[in-house]
């Protein structure tokens, strides 16, 4: 079949329809297909009208997953109820789903009842660091600053104690999450400072995510 602007163009709004209807690998199949014909014939204003369309299928895809991940959260708690076994990791897994929601207020309670149930010195520095940036997230600045304080005393108490990676792992991230209260309260040169250490640390430990997340905190302080 020739490859004309009005097959492209098809292709495209058939594309964009079977990601309304949450066919993500379909709409993303015809999208690239579409934008592939476009690229063809020169008609770059299209190209990106697909390159945008293939984001929003990115967007929603991942929604929706999401949401599958807090009702297998939910299914994991009845099991945890049934049969009465620990609920630690569960709420964890909670905890991280929420957050990628920004549901953080929901994530702030979650956290609490966890924080309640551990005891390692280093589980609970992670823990409190989580309760800080969502307190942060919703406008509990001070109490933020005071979460992420004790978190720092409790990880440094606990740091013998724990493994690596772990243990640098919840560093990068408290650091982080540091930087984030000191450029919240405009002590952007501490942010700084507190973000290339997370960077130094991630790099020394060969923290791949972490050190995406370190590179991204000192570029968003530059901008």
């Amino acid at each position: 079949m020739e490859n004309t602007i009005e097959r492209a163009k098809e292709l495209m709004e058939k594309g964009w329809k079977a990601r309304e209807d949450l066919d993500f690998t379909l709409a993303e199949k015809l999208l690239t297909e579409a934008k592939s014909i476009f690229e063809e014939l020169s008609d770059w204003y299209n190209v990106t009208e697909c390159l945008n369309h293939l984001a929003y299928n990115d967007k929603l895809k991942s929604g929706t997953i999401l949401d599958h991940g807090i009702l297998l959260t939910k299914e994991a708690q009845a099991v945890v109820a049934e049969k009465n076994s620990k609920d630690t990791s569960v709420l964890r897994a909670e905890i991280s789903l929420l957050s990628a929601h920004r549901q953080y207020e929901k994530a702030l309670v979650v956290a609490r009842q966890l924080l309640e149930e551990s005891e390692k010195p280093a589980n609970k520095a992670d823990i409190l660091r989580h309760i800080a940036e969502f307190e942060l997230r919703t406008g509990k600045l001070e109490k933020a600053q005071k979460s992420i304080e004790n978190a720092e005393e409790l990880l440094d108490e606990g740091w013998e104690d724990e493994k690596e990676p772990h243990r640098s792992i919840w560093k990068v991230s408290l650091l982080l999450t540091k930087g984030l209260i000191s450029y919240n309260t405009g002590d952007i040169d501490s942010a700084r400072k507190q973000g290339q250490e997370a960077l130094d640390l991630a790099l020394e430990k060969d923290l791949k995510t972490r050190l995406t997340q370190a590179k991204d905190f000192l570029e968003m302080l530059e901008e």
